[in-house]
């Protein structure tokens, strides 16, 4: 209960006070911030859950002419937006020297594209959609803040707190995309008709964006220089340790060859979790015969499992590296059961895939309600996927994702030192909005040709992807063994000056 207690008192404990880099203020100063880059995470994703449920319909009910191919352009705008402007942000976040101007601003693009997105019955009908699109585009450069938030938490945290601070930071972005779809779903009362307010429509798609606006408002009030301090311990720590005067003195040489393997590693990852989430609902439809109706409900129980299941590995995490080192954790907990999650889903025994009988919308299966379209040729041939498989595959991705993605930033950010980061950090980012945009691609492969390829192509990949990260382990460790006689020798120098 202590620890509890000065976690939420921000209070500096025996440790860190007796190494003498930073007072009682200043450490509360530095974590106060840090907990509220958490929040700026939990924003992002709060808004992109909350409002992506709704999206498809609230767009036809803006655009009644418009088709599902412009709904995946207006899919792809905020990870398009993110991939544009990261490296900007980036580059700017390694050339000031606080990264509080940047936040409110990006904050208040925030603001705007979700004010946007709430007031678009406001233009005429042939430009709504090109609205809603400049809406989402929008918001996708507020999402850029993600990478201010990565390159801060980097360079503002001590070795020993950087994996916990990650992992945090993870946590909470995880946190807003369940909160998001629950907020959508209880907005569902008021109907899509709503009422006036003042020339405005309230209904369960509008509200949805006012809120994230109203957030991101108060948001900005609490990036006030009070409260909002740009502290950096990094490099006070390299130099002490290493016993240099110069911040620069202690850069390191990037180590390239292990830092590609982290961003592919990462990249990977990405893309398998956003192609699996993204054919998640046509396998659902045509693999078990689903109607619509049980395809979101018990897909919503699967994803909310997920998520939660998610949130134990961020909280556990921490200590999972105490035990492990963090190279060990990203091969064994991440990478090992992204291999898993797609062996698991190949399709295996002797049982037919429930089809769709296109002339009266039934299915041939036992429910009645969904089934594989005979336009798709390949479900006669092939038996179908049972729901304990993608059970156990969805929380085989689960594990995979949240592990990977708090680790893999963990283990960059050790390679790059205490030099600035924006820039590494702004690629990082960039990296995971293209396989955003790149992935749902999946869903091609599926349709055109079925569950073998989709997923005999996903286990070739990562096992590649595992026998090469197990081949070269070793240049993702980032703990260093001490040269005893190159201490000693710094010691005699310092004694002799």
């Amino acid at each position: 209960m202590a620890s509890i207690g000065s976690w939420w008192r921000v209070v500096q404990n025996e440790k860190d006070r007796s190494s003498g880099l930073e007072s009682d203020f200043e450490y509360r100063e530095r974590w106060i911030t840090i907990r509220l880059v958490y929040v700026s995470g939990f924003l992002m994703f709060l808004s992109f859950g909350v409002v992506t449920t709704g999206l498809w319909p609230y767009l036809q009910d803006m655009d009644p002419t418009v088709g599902k191919p412009f709904l995946s352009v207006v899919f792809a705008a905020p990870p398009a937006g993110q991939l544009i402007f990261s490296p900007l942000i980036g580059w700017c976040s390694n050339r000031l020297s606080s990264i509080r101007v940047p936040f409110v601003i990006l904050t208040a693009l925030f603001v705007f594209g979700n004010g946007l997105y709430s007031v678009v019955e406001l233009f005429p009908t042939p430009h709504r959609r090109y609205v809603l699109l400049l809406a989402r585009f929008v918001f996708g450069i507020s999402t850029s803040i993600n990478t201010l938030s990565r390159a801060y938490i980097s360079t503002a945290t001590k070795l020993s707190e950087r994996t916990g601070a990650i992992s945090m930071s993870s946590l909470a972005q995880t946190f807003g995309l369940a909160v998001g779809p629950i907020i959508q779903a209880a907005l569902s009362t008021i109907g899509k008709e709503g009422l006036m307010w003042y020339g405005l429509r309230i209904n369960m798609y509008t509200m949805a964006g006012w809120i994230c606006a109203a957030l991101g408002v108060v948001y900005i009030l609490f990036l006030n220089p009070s409260c909002f301090v740009h502290r950096t311990i990094a490099a006070q720590e390299a130099m002490k340790t290493t016993g240099f005067s110069k911040a620069t003195d202690t850069y390191e040489p990037l180590k390239m060859f292990s830092i590609w393997t982290v961003m592919i590693g990462y990249s990977v990852l990405m893309f398998f979790y956003v192609s699996v989430q993204t054919a998640l609902s046509p396998i659902s439809l045509d693999q078990f015969g689903w109607s619509h109706e049980e395809s979101l409900y018990y897909l919503g129980i699967l994803i909310t499992g997920g998520t939660l299941c998610s949130c134990a590995v961020f909280l556990l995490l921490p200590q999972l590296c105490k035990r492990f080192q963090e190279h060990n954790v990203f091969l064994f907990f991440a990478i090992v059961p992204l291999f898993i999650s797609q062996v698991v889903m190949i399709p295996m025994g002797s049982k037919s895939i429930p089809m769709l009988d296109s002339s009266n919308n039934r299915s041939t299966g036992v429910g009645g309600g969904g089934g594989c379209p005979i336009e798709q040729e390949w479900c006669n041939s092939i038996p179908p996927i049972n729901q304990y498989q993608l059970t156990i595959s969805y929380t085989m991705l689960c594990i995979s994702f949240s592990v990977g993605i708090a680790i893999s930033q963990t283990i960059l950010s050790k390679l790059l030192g205490t030099r600035p980061q924006g820039n590494w950090m702004a690629l990082y980012t960039s990296i995971g909005g293209l396989t955003r945009i790149i992935g749902p691609a999946s869903v091609v492969v599926y349709v055109r040709f079925g569950t073998y390829w989709l997923f005999g192509l996903g286990a070739m990949i990562s096992g590649l992807l595992l026998i090469w990260m197990w081949c070269y382990k070793s240049h993702l460790r980032t703990t260093k063994k001490i040269n005893h006689a190159e201490e000693m020798q710094r010691m005699a120098n310092g004694v002799a000056e």
